[in-house]
């Protein structure tokens, strides 16, 4: 795989990721965590420890980006993308929306929202990595 096709991927990704996570937690989820504030660290706190955030995002990104290319095949790029992504909500996303419903003292619907959301998240991602990171002979 091209070198500047997966560093293209890691830097879309990661762009497009921390994007929907403002979305999704910052606009869209914002008055479920408002609703439960004994839940969270208060907002100066958490602000505070934000680069942690963004670097584990961008690991994540990376390695999104990466293991899709160790596994493309010679087929459409777009079935190929959203199967990432639903694959990679599987083991990630669903995994600890489940994690985090049972640690802290939420409502089992925000767990269905963080699953919803972040499953659209990763199929996004995908359908990006994978138009990236596409074969020269793929449409």
């Amino acid at each position: 795989m091209d070198s500047k096709k997966v560093i293209g991927a890691i830097v879309a990704a990661y762009v497009v990721l921390l994007g929907t996570n403002y979305l999704v937690h910052s606009v869209w989820l914002m008055p479920d965590y408002q609703a439960i504030p004994d839940a969270w660290r208060p907002m100066d706190q958490m602000m505070h420890k934000m680069w942690v955030m963004f670097v584990g995002q961008f690991f994540f990104a990376a390695i999104f980006a990466y293991i899709y290319t160790r596994g493309v095949e010679a087929k459409p790029w777009v079935a190929q993308g959203i199967r990432y992504g639903i694959l990679m909500a599987f083991l990630t996303v669903i995994p600890y929306s489940l994690s985090e419903y049972v640690t802290y003292r939420i409502p089992h619907l925000l767990a269905v929202k963080w699953m919803a959301a972040g499953t659209i998240q990763l199929v996004i991602l995908g359908l990006i990595v994978a138009a990236i990171c596409q074969k020269s002979s793929n449409a």
